[in-house]
């Protein structure tokens, strides 16, 4: 009963750990969205007046210009000047916010940006014929894997694990058809095995 406070302390301050940063990832980006909003209507009003009610034609334009502003910032970025801003940023900025690392590393992850994806994997946790769905995270230097196994029907929750490379065994699958079986409870599986070979 002791330990439970602990607990209890450590669990709610990881919570919101994770819990801040993406509010704030989200409310950036509501405020972004609301103002492109307001953008596009003002040049809707400009049309004729069939289309100045039309709230597909806001919907459509907001979310072209929201893609081309990411799109733009993502250009910026690359140049010389965006780097060396984007390095002093990352140094005096963003390394001070909670779990900022982790979730950058983890959406380029996710997304596969320059072919970082977790592979889809099945791994043997117990020594039995029975294999568990999970994604290869990373290898480390002693011949084993830390892998991660999601708790159907939640893919954003599960456990990892540190197992043998042995144990592991990569499907030929991509990421995100994975991740739609883990949430639809297995439903459609036969799809990832289109290839398999040993992760080892």
């Amino acid at each position: 009963m002791r330990k439970l406070p602990g607990f209890i302390k450590t669990t709610a301050i990881g919570g919101l750990l994770v819990i801040v940063p993406i509010s704030i990832g989200l409310f950036v980006l509501a405020q972004l969205y609301i103002a492109i909003v307001s953008f596009v209507r003002g040049f809707v009003d400009a049309l004729p007046g069939d289309l100045q009610n039309s709230a597909g034609l806001i919907f459509l334009l907001t979310l072209l210009t929201l893609i081309g502003f990411c799109f733009l910032t993502g250009l910026i970025v690359r140049t010389r000047l965006g780097v060396a801003v984007r390095r002093w940023a990352k140094r005096n900025i963003a390394n001070r916010i909670p779990m900022y690392n982790a979730l950058t590393s983890l959406t380029k992850r996710v997304v596969g940006v320059d072919g970082a994806q977790f592979a889809p994997i099945e791994v043997d946790l117990f020594g039995s014929d029975a294999r568990l769905l999970g994604f290869l995270i990373e290898k480390l230097p002693d011949d084993r894997c830390a892998v991660y196994v999601p708790s159907a029907p939640l893919v954003t929750a599960g456990q990892v694990y540190l197992v043998p490379a042995s144990r592991v065994t990569a499907m030929g699958a991509k990421m995100g058809d994975a991740m739609a079986v883990v949430s639809q409870w297995g439903v459609d599986a036969r799809s990832l095995y289109t290839r398999s070979q040993p992760a080892s």
